[in-house]
């Protein structure tokens, strides 16, 4: 099984999918069909494709996302690297090796009735999961499981967001001549404090403790002694469960407008728009069997985590009434990151999870 796991994860992680997922999702396909998989791959942007993959009536349902972040400094990340008992490279966490251990689980079950949708786009807009074509039928009666890293936690919650873009603009000039107007860096900054004081964020959850925040980029000026014309901050707010999502937006907004105000009097242009927004969910473990069903397969009592980041099961709930848990192997702290990475043994351990529940 360790072998097979590295094969079908180095193939996967070979194939560049940050922007176009089509030849990846013909690979899947090529490796389910002859597992008795009927596979459709549904294109909902250019490139951009959504493979539905199904085996049997009823049974086990499976989703994850082919894509993945971009590799930004990652060394060579489309090879799966071999480091100790790790595979690294941008995917094997998050989620190539996640899908390359389903893969596993249902060549070693070949009689398991079960969905798989691998979806596009995950990373960005979620447009996979929120166009996804799913069969009709008796399938999923125990929900799905959405296969993202959560170090084998069995998450029932998942957080929300607010995506924020603040841009502000100015008159540049010597960085000590009469100030006539505001600096653009200073008016973002003190955005980024006014919104760290929005009563959302105080809230705390049973399963994901207080909102995470992270502001994830920001621009601005040219030269220690040169007042900026300009500058921008891109930034996500948290959303845990029991949080109304419009209060919170209209709290970022009404924040937002007063900065507007108060740095338009200095002559500035502020600017901003939310980008994107997701609400909170939280499921009880009745109402996703699958919950207790996880648990049974890794001989352990059931106690539901909680997932701070958006994952298809978002989408999956709320468009398509499909209730999900998110589960899966390593840790959240390396997607993303220019070193990714995740244990082979964990994958294994994955894999074996989802043999026994088929």
């Amino acid at each position: 099984m360790h072998e097979r796991i590295i094969e079908l994860t180095t193939a996967l992680v070979a194939i560049p999918t940050h922007e176009r997922e089509g030849e990846a999702q013909q690979l899947l396909a090529s490796w389910l069909q002859p597992l008795g998989f009927a596979c459709t791959i549904d294109e909902i942007a250019p490139g951009r494709p959504n493979l539905v993959a199904q085996r049997g009536e009823g049974g086990l349902f499976l989703c994850s996302h082919i894509d993945t972040h971009p590799p930004h400094g990652h060394p060579d990340p489309l090879s799966c690297r071999r480091q100790g008992d790790l595979l690294v490279g941008r995917g094997v966490l998050d989620a190539k090796g996640q899908i390359a251990a389903a893969v596993a689980a249902v060549e070693a079950e070949p009689d398991g009735a079960a969905l798989l949708a691998i979806t596009c786009d995950e990373e960005r807009t979620g447009l996979g999961s929120a166009q996804l074509s799913l069969p009709e039928g008796p399938w999923s009666t125990d929900g799905g499981v959405v296969l993202e890293p959560t170090d084998f936690a069995i998450c029932t919650a998942q957080a929300g967001h607010i995506d924020v873009h603040v841009e502000v603009s100015g008159s540049a000039g010597h960085a000590y001549a009469p100030e006539e107007g505001g600096s653009p860096i200073h008016a973002v900054l003190a955005a980024v404090d006014e919104l760290e004081t929005c009563n959302f964020l105080k809230a705390s959850h049973p399963l994901l403790g207080r909102p995470r925040r992270n502001i994830g980029r920001i621009r601005g000026g040219e030269h220690p002694w040169r007042k900026p014309g300009r500058a921008s901050v891109d930034l996500t707010l948290g959303v845990v469960p029991g949080t109304d999502l419009a209060g919170a937006e209209a709290d970022v907004r009404a924040r937002l407008d007063d900065s507007a105000r108060r740095w338009g009097a200095r002559g500035t242009s502020f600017l901003y728009e939310i980008v994107d927004r997701s609400e909170p969910i939280e499921l009880s473990a009745d109402s996703v069997p699958v919950a207790a069903k996880l648990a049974d397969a890794m001989g352990i009592a059931l106690e539901p985590g909680g997932m701070p980041s958006w994952t298809d099961a978002g989408n999956l709930l709320m468009k398509h009434a499909q209730p999900c848990v998110v589960f899966g192997a390593g840790s959240l702290s390396s997607a993303h990151s220019d070193h990714e990475w995740v244990r082979l043994d964990d994958l294994v351990k994955l894999s074996g999870v989802l043999r026994r529940l088929l």
